[in-house]
């Protein structure tokens, strides 16, 4: 079986009609591309137009030789997206999100080397409500992705939510699409995207930890039998490239050794300074990762990941929104429900695994909070994590040596499959007392032997006698340690700096 990662670039379907260096320069002057993320703007144009446009693109990226994934995003920003005779986002009921027709689908897919079709930022819309629109329509336009529940209830909005995501992937499919997939600003909803049928792709760099955003989308391409992607995006907050060619390099290169399956640089445009032009130092770091990484063999993949430590949670959304400049203090995009402590304990177990080294109530560089004040970094020491919801079951769940039990809810099929592991195969469980065996005082913290494991009920992530006993599963600070089927491990020691690190063993 082919384990190699396909490597790619973002570009536009202009750079491709019109020959740009952006787009033919990396592929020239490296070893070539995989594949390329083509970002397409059909709403500009009437629908034949569009139609013949995409058809068009696909042929000539045939003729080159190189399969695409067509992203959209116009849907993100333009309230309306009907100026010629389709209207390609405004849904009847008021919602707002991409609405490809059948023939634009075909039309993409015509030539045969069509990978699939991408709603970029998708779950960022979701949960901030098409955020864009409402600031550039100075926050008279708050438009929803999808319809919201009447109830206050995040597990009746979660299990509504989970029936729309599949009938909206279904439906992209069967007009013609092979797969369908988002891109991940936040780490959230990695797994409810997995279960209907949409393939997990996180954003590394940007404004959160690179590899703490690897193991959220990583649990939920195990738990659901998907591919993983990944997109290197040079954006930091307003500036492009707000990423150092360094930084861009080392995130490609732990793509690689992750076992991500696809992986690409947003966006292709920051690897030349002029027209014409030559590779500027971005290209020709793209260029380097490229002749060294490209078509190298490995004997793993995503699928052959084998985590040690585990968080199951419900996801509820919750990534340390709510500040007073931008991100509205919500769950789903629903401003009638709100976070609660149970929503934060996700944040909270992550800190725990880093080192202390990621936030205390956020994860991201893009919010107002205390500790985002410092430089961003892409990595943090994590050893061999992963996230999973929770509908987890036994088998997803079995390399387990440490878990914790956060979140709202937690399904009986779940907490009896952790009750197994613990007596069975010694795992390690951190629990509040609502996920607890048997019934324990709201305060106390306890360890309870059980079996060959243990439950550790502590209501205080914070508590340094749960530090205590949880620290010989945390690995060494400064190094992030992946490990695979087999007893394959993969060590990384990470640079003062956090762009960057040495590989120690693969």
């Amino acid at each position: 079986m082919d384990k190699t990662m396909k490597i790619g670039f973002n570009t536009f379907d202009g750079d491709v009609l019109e020959a740009r260096p952006s787009f033919t320069l990396p592929a020239e002057s490296g070893k070539g591309v995989d594949f390329v993320l083509c970002h397409f703007d059909p709403q500009r144009f009437p629908l034949a137009q569009a139609t013949k446009a995409a058809e068009q693109a696909a042929a000539i990226l045939k003729e080159k030789g190189i399969d695409f994934i067509a992203n959209f995003e116009f849907q993100n920003f333009d309230r309306v997206s009907n100026y010629g005779d389709y209207d390609w986002a405004n849904r009847p009921d008021g919602t707002h999100r991409l609405n490809l027709p059948k023939e634009y689908v075909q039309a993409l897919a015509s030539a045969g080397n069509l990978i699939g079709v991408m709603h970029d930022e998708f779950e960022h819309a979701i949960i901030n409500r098409n955020l864009s629109i409402i600031l550039a329509t100075k926050g008279k336009t708050k438009l929803s992705v999808f319809p919201l529940s009447e109830s206050s209830d995040p597990k009746a909005q979660a299990d509504l939510l989970d029936r729309q995501l599949k009938e909206y992937a279904d439906d992209v499919k069967a007009k013609g699409a092979k797969l369908f997939t988002g891109e991940h600003v936040f780490p959230v909803f990695y797994h409810k995207f997995a279960r209907s049928g949409i393939i997990p792709n996180f954003k590394s760099q940007k404004e959160c930890w690179s590899n703490l955003q690897f193991a959220t989308a990583a649990g939920a391409a195990l738990q659901y039998g998907t591919p993983l992607f990944n997109c290197v995006d040079l954006w930091f907050i307003n500036t492009n490239p707000g990423h150092s060619p360094n930084e861009m390099y080392h995130n490609l290169v732990f793509a690689y050794y992750a076992g991500v399956d696809r992986v690409y640089v947003e966006s292709a445009h920051c690897f030349t300074d002029d027209e014409p032009a030559t590779l500027n130092a971005y290209g020709e770091k793209f260029a380097q990762f490229s002749a060294e990484y490209r078509g190298k063999q490995r004997d793993y993949d995503i699928a052959d990941y084998r985590p040690e430590i585990g968080i199951i949670r419900f996801d509820d959304s919750f990534w340390g929104q709510g500040d007073p400049v931008m991100w509205r203090y919500m769950l789903f995009g629903n401003p009638e429900i709100k976070p609660t402590k149970e929503s934060k304990e996700w944040i909270r177990a992550f800190r725990l695994i880093t080192h202390g080294e990621s936030g205390r109530n956020t994860f991201c560089w893009d919010k107002v909070a205390p500790s985002m004040l410092k430089k961003h970094r892409s990595f943090a020491t994590m050893n061999s994590a992963a996230v999973f919801d929770e509908n987890a079951d036994k088998s997803s769940l079995s390399s387990l040596k440490l878990c914790f039990l956060c979140g709202s809810y937690i399904s009986e099929e779940t907490l009896k499959a952790v009750a197994e592991l613990v007596r069975e195969n010694g795992l390690t469980v951190v629990a509040p007392a609502r996920f607890a065996p048997s019934p324990a005082e709201k305060k106390a913290f306890r360890v309870i032997p059980d079996g060959k494991g243990k439950w550790i009920v502590c209501n205080n992530l914070a508590d340094g006698r749960l530090q205590k006993e949880i620290a010989p599963f945390l690995g060494n600070k400064g190094e992030i340690r992946l490990t695979f089927a087999g007893d394959k491990e993969i060590r990384l020691k990470i640079s003062e700096d956090g762009e960057a690190f040495t590989v120690m063993q693969g």
